[in-house]
């Protein structure tokens, strides 16, 4: 199949990563091994699907949506025994059933599709997650891994970032120029990894949810003092309680919260539900 008159479609998202230094970061960055079994998504026109097959892997799946480009790259790869493609909505597809466990994700992800791909591949508070990743690299919009960068204190601080660090270990390696890929994206992008916690390194089911369910009342109004945001989940004498058994400055807004100090008001959280008759 001749791509030359094969155009990037929007409503995948499609931003083919042209620049070769990025490509060998990508690379660089994933420290591939013998033993590696690869997961990459989107491979497009298989810029770095090349660059990972000539690496001594143990096998490389793809998973590309476009159905357009399912016979290019068959042709492409087609003698490269450690290379399987499956067409496909990767969200729907269910990685277990592959012949070998994947250790590694490697993508260009679609920015429409950021948020699933995170749920997914990343995790969520309070759910076991079904897979064991020692490494995830993503090339993302630059404003999503800005959010999931931020330090307490920092403006962009949100629930997002906080669940991401509470479950994951994760870097920012470099920004990328819209010019980088084809066609140039309207925004920067960022290579990030993300190294999952093995579930017995996450917090307690329990403790999770509540947080989860913290953040999600604080941060929906970020502007606004913890006090006139959580209080809406207790009585006011358990309000009080609260504020007095956690010891935690609840004039503070919730992007000046740290982990530890979530943690603790879950925990503090936990044992007063359990006063209630």
């Amino acid at each position: 199949m001749n791509l030359k008159h094969h155009y990037t479609k929007k409503k995948f998202g499609q931003h083919w990563l042209k620049n070769q230094k990025i490509l060998e970061k990508i690379i660089k960055t994933a420290d591939l091994k013998k033993n590696d079994v690869i997961l990459e998504i989107g491979p497009g026109k298989g810029a770095l699907t090349s660059k990972l097959l000539e690496k001594n892997i143990k096998k490389l799946y793809a998973v590309e949506l476009d159905k357009d480009l399912i016979e290019f790259l068959n042709n492409k790869f087609s003698n490269i025994k450690n290379f399987s493609l499956i067409q496909g909505d990767i969200l729907s597809t269910d990685i277990n059933l592959f012949e070998s466990k994947i250790n590694k994700i490697i993508a260009n992800i679609p920015y429409n599709i950021t948020s699933p791909i995170l749920d997914k591949f990343i995790g969520r508070l309070g759910r076991i997650q079904k897979y064991n990743f020692e490494k995830i690299i993503f090339l993302m919009q630059k404003d999503v891994a800005d959010r999931i960068m931020a330090k307490e204190g920092s403006g962009d601080v949100g629930a997002l970032s906080t669940k991401i660090k509470l479950i994951s270990k994760v870097e920012k390696i470099c920004d990328v120029n819209p010019s980088s890929f084809i066609p140039a994206p309207k925004v920067y992008s960022s290579l990030v990894i993300f190294k999952p916690l093995p579930q017995n390194l996450r917090l307690d089911l329990e403790l999770e949810k509540c947080i989860d369910k913290l953040l999600k009342v604080a941060f929906n109004g970020r502007r606004k003092k913890l006090k006139n945001t959580l209080c809406s989940l207790f009585s006011k004498p358990e309000f009080d309680n609260l504020q007095m058994i956690s010891n935690i400055n609840f004039n503070m807004r919730p992007q000046d919260i740290s982990l530890e100090h979530w943690k603790m008001i879950a925990e503090c959280c936990i044992n007063i539900e359990k006063t209630r008759v």
